[in-house]
């Protein structure tokens, strides 16, 4: 199998969803690798936003995971941070960027609310939205995906015929 594609996507875009639907795409969430998680019967989206102790491993354990799964995935699907812009730029790892219309916070807002993120989480969004956007948008990706209004990356990505099975 040749090596897959990493897309680095804004919260609430539609990762998780991608991720349990098809089986060539992984969602590789961050959390598991940042944060030592306890047994606290919180769901990945309620514990967004909430305290946790920092994972001593992070993030170079989270670069280790990704480095795997694009050897066993088509499509991986990792957290858009600018730090993880510069690891991938400073090691040439190949990348891709989706991110919502900058002028759509409204569509990321009430989806994090349906999908259960608390307040600090969604406020914590809110505070990078455009930040984020403006730094990525001068990045060395390959492919830069815009999701417009109620756009989801599933609708994106196959708009432009990247292989979903």
């Amino acid at each position: 199998m040749s090596k897959g594609i990493i897309i680095a996507t804004f919260a609430a875009c539609g990762k998780s969803i991608l991720g349990k639907k098809y089986k060539n795409v992984l969602d590789l969430e961050s959390s598991y690798y940042k944060y030592k998680i306890a047994n606290d019967n919180l769901t990945v989206e309620e514990r967004k936003g909430t305290k946790k102790e920092l994972n001593t491993n992070w993030p170079q354990n989270y670069y280790d995971e990704i480095l795997k799964a694009i050897d066993k995935y088509d499509i991986v699907l990792v957290q858009l941070k600018p730090e993880h812009f510069d690891y991938f730029d400073k090691s040439n790892i190949k990348y891709s960027i989706a991110y919502p219309n900058i002028d759509n916070w409204n569509v990321i807002e009430k989806r994090c609310k349906e999908r259960g993120n608390n307040n600090a989480f969604i406020t914590r969004l809110k505070e990078v939205f455009k930040p984020y956007y403006k730094d990525a948008i001068q990045r060395n990706y390959e492919k830069l995906y815009i999701l417009n209004e109620n756009e989801t990356l599933e609708d994106i990505l196959k708009e432009n015929n990247v292989k979903l099975i």
